[in-house]
């Protein structure tokens, strides 16, 4: 029995902690993009170039960590920020500045929120290994 898990315990180590420390770099980088999306959402007339630098920023990053997302337990979470990230989409830009800023304070809210939670499951399972179960 002891044989075995000496035997096990390098790969779990080596599956767990990489992958996880990966997600986290794309968790960090997403939460970049956010925060700088927020803050440039300032006026209709540069509301359209503006979302269409962050979702070029997002989508891929978004990608990226739904594909890394299932040995950890959080592909749900990424459904669901990739249903908000499409949502925001379709309603970025769709009114006047005030209205396009209260939308994107709104979803920039509700990703950082997410993302979060992310951190701190990357942050437990970096340190234990295992899946996290937000």
């Amino acid at each position: 029995m002891s044989r075995l898990l000496i035997a096990v315990i390098p790969f779990v180590l080596t599956a767990c902690g990489p992958d996880a420390a990966a997600y986290q770099q794309q968790v960090s980088a997403l939460e970049v993009a956010v925060t700088q999306h927020q803050d440039e959402s300032q006026t209709t007339a540069d509301c359209v170039d503006e979302h269409r630098r962050y979702d070029e920023l997002a989508r891929p990053r978004l990608g990226q960590m739904t594909g890394m997302s299932g040995p950890m337990g959080m592909r749900s979470m990424c459904g669901s920020m990739q249903s908000e990230l499409d949502r925001h989409a379709g309603a970025a830009c769709a009114g006047d500045a005030a209205a396009n800023r209260a939308e994107a304070v709104h979803h920039c809210q509700l990703m950082k929120d997410w993302l979060g939670r992310q951190q701190t499951c990357t942050r437990s399972m970096m340190g234990m290994g295992g899946r996290c179960e937000p």
